[in-house]
């Protein structure tokens, strides 16, 4: 007679057991690909995440001069130069003091080592070559120029323009009642 191994039923030996099969392996392959179609693009394209920070923070600040107009019922302004803006609460343009930092109330876009390098001030638009958006004691937008000491109401919605690599953000103020959004250009 012939010797028969005797094996349990159910049981495989120990070399079968220690490999994947081949559907294993092709579902681990179509579960990846299909993670990296997905997440790779949305990882490569940070620069509309740091254009709405910066957008945010701006209407932030914002909507922040528009409530203190109206709070110490006191006009308020914010001024565009370069890659910089200041709040203030006088028409020679002094900047207050930030309640967070208690420094100036300015903030410089694209400035070396700060989370807005990369964010760009394109252009402002409040009606004429003003660069000042003011807020008066109702908390509603205006223009006002420096030269001439002259502020005037919004006949449109003012706008700023940001930018980071290829996507623009525009923050639209409204006139009469200065409510902010963005759109994207």
């Amino acid at each position: 007679m012939l010797a028969h191994k005797l094996q349990t039923p159910g049981v495989r030996n120990a070399a079968a057991a220690k490999g994947f099969t081949l559907v294993e392996i092709l579902c681990v392959i179509v579960i990846l690909g299909i993670a990296s179609a997905i997440i790779l693009p949305q990882i490569g394209s940070r620069s509309d995440l740091v254009v709405s920070s910066g957008a945010r923070v701006l209407m932030a600040d914002l909507i922040y001069a528009q409530n203190r107009a109206i709070a110490f019922q006191k006009s308020h302004y914010v001024r565009f130069s370069n890659q910089t803006y200041t709040v203030s609460d006088s028409s020679a343009m002094t900047a207050i003091t930030h309640p967070v930092t208690k420094d100036p109330y300015t903030l410089t876009f694209n400035a070396k080592n700060t989370p807005l390098e990369s964010i760009h001030l394109n252009g402002t638009g409040f009606g004429g070559t003003s660069t000042v958006l003011g807020f008066d004691e109702l908390g509603t937008p205006f223009s006002y120029d420096i030269a001439t000491s002259t502020a005037t109401p919004l006949a449109a919605a003012g706008t700023i323009e940001i930018q980071s690599g290829n996507c623009k953000l525009t923050i639209s103020v409204e006139p009469y009642t200065g409510e902010t959004t963005v759109v994207a250009n």
